[in-house]
């Protein structure tokens, strides 16, 4: 593995001839050789991001920081169907790294692993899907990656192609139109086929999403979409993989699914939503109003209890917050209970993540039972919504739960939220509450 960094600030042109020039000297693969690419004022990895001509894009950015980086173009990509699992994949993606400490692929999979027909919209995607991007930007520095001797030529080929002029935020599109699946008669429909299933004890909670399609005025930019979420919402995971030309899923998701290194892992339950108040008062009431609410605390206890149930076997020490506290987000509020494990040996990141997908927060439970009612009772595919995504290395790996997302397909975009329906539920209320969940999206398209 080469990692080289050049430490001085380089012109455009300085910048792609020295990539080249450190290429030239690679011995070992798969490596990663890198520049100095300090942005102009007043731009970011982002803008950097859309002006960049490849068709593979993604941006990955942190929770609990404001690090984030952005890949272009393809070294390596790794496509799996529905027959393999999610431990065959990570390992797969692992055999590719060797023990490539800083290289990553990004990726995810599709909420449903087993075998059923992908629509139009998700089969770019696939089952399962990770991308080696060709070129990292992390604000600071640009980075390429070979992966063998005969990758050298288009290497050198797609350093030709780098943009180097960078602009700025753009203006939205307007929108045209909108239309609800399901419509919200159909989704008291639903509500009450599912509180049918409670009383007959077939499962304690399902979780029922929405699919809302928006259609613009002219093709949507995934990544500006996501620059106006990252300005918008505080402590979230944003994200953008754009594996397709024109078709992207993006979003601003609060909740992890885990991060590994080592032995230590962190989970975390995320379950119950309440609006931020527009005053600290009401902001005070809100909150109250959501830890002392029964039907939320059940929500969330019985995703605490699933965590517990599933993690149990894997773990030397578990310890899950007995007491729910609060992750406030910009607009929202949620209950929170933290999780932290130290494993067993031999564990994998591929078993971890086949045991917690999907959590009660974003199924239901018994899981068996709630997946087969969502497929039954949805009307659309949720494709990689509420679906693991995230980055693996050779040593580490990090997923999040994809809620808050939205699938841009040139002058469309599709936003996928859920709700918790449990006995006490009430159609009007879980349709407001997924209504206020995509208002983030709503509004920064608004935002000229």
């Amino acid at each position: 593995m080469v990692d080289t960094t050049i430490p001085t600030r380089t012109s455009g042109h300085n910048q792609l001839q020295s990539l080249k020039e450190q290429l030239r000297s690679v011995t070992s693969f798969p490596a990663q050789v890198k520049t100095d690419s300090r942005l102009p004022a007043g731009t970011n990895v982002s803008d950097w991001l859309a002006a960049q001509p490849f068709e593979t894009k993604v941006l990955w950015s942190d929770r609990e920081s404001s690090d984030t980086v952005v890949g272009a173009g393809l070294a390596r990509r790794l496509v799996a169907d529905s027959s393999q699992n999610m431990d065959d994949v990570v390992l797969q993606c692992r055999q590719i790294l060797a023990d490539s400490t800083d290289l990553r692929f990004y990726g995810g999979f599709s909420f449903r692993r087993d075998e059923h027909v992908q629509s139009r919209k998700w089969r770019p995607f696939r089952h399962a899907q990770f991308v080696l991007p060709r070129f990292t930007h992390d604000g600071t520095t640009l980075s390429c990656t070979v992966m063998d001797e005969k990758d050298f030529e288009q290497a050198e080929q797609d350093i030709d192609s780098l943009e180097t002029s960078v602009t700025s935020l753009s203006p939205s599109p307007k929108l045209v139109q909108r239309v609800d699946l399901p419509s919200k008669a159909d989704w008291q429909a639903n509500i009450e086929d599912a509180i049918e299933l409670f009383e007959s004890e077939i499962v304690e909670k399902v979780v029922l999403a929405r699919r809302a399609d928006f259609t613009f005025d002219r093709p949507l930019s995934p990544i500006r979409l996501v620059q106006r979420l990252m300005a918008a919402t505080t402590a979230c995971y944003h994200f953008c993989f754009q594996l397709d030309h024109g078709t992207a899923f993006v979003g601003a998701t609060p909740e992890r699914l885990i991060k590994r290194h080592g032995s230590r892992l962190l989970s975390e339950v995320v379950a119950g939503t309440r609006p931020r108040g527009l005053t600290e008062s009401e902001d005070r009431r809100l909150a109250q109003e959501l830890l002392s609410s029964a039907k939320d605390q059940l929500e969330h206890d019985i995703v605490r209890k699933s965590i517990r149930q599933r993690l149990h076997k894997y773990v030397n020490a578990l310890e899950v917050d007995s007491q729910a506290s609060l992750l406030k987000l910009a607009r929202k509020q949620h209950l929170y209970s933290g999780v932290r494990a130290t494993l067993k040996d031999g564990v994998s990141d591929g078993e971890l993540l086949e045991r917690l997908h999907p959590t009660p927060a974003v199924g239901g439970y018994p899981t068996e039972n709630a997946l087969a009612e969502i497929a039954r009772i949805e009307q659309f595919d949720r494709g990689w919504y509420a679906a693991p995504i995230g980055w693996i290395t050779s040593d580490a790996a990090e997923f999040a739960v994809a809620i808050r997302s939205g699938l841009v397909s040139d002058r469309e975009l599709s936003l996928y939220s859920g709700a918790g329906i449990v006995p006490g539920s009430k159609a009007d209320e879980e349709w407001c509450e997924i209504e206020h969940k995509i208002r983030d999206f709503l509004d920064v398209m608004q935002t000229s």
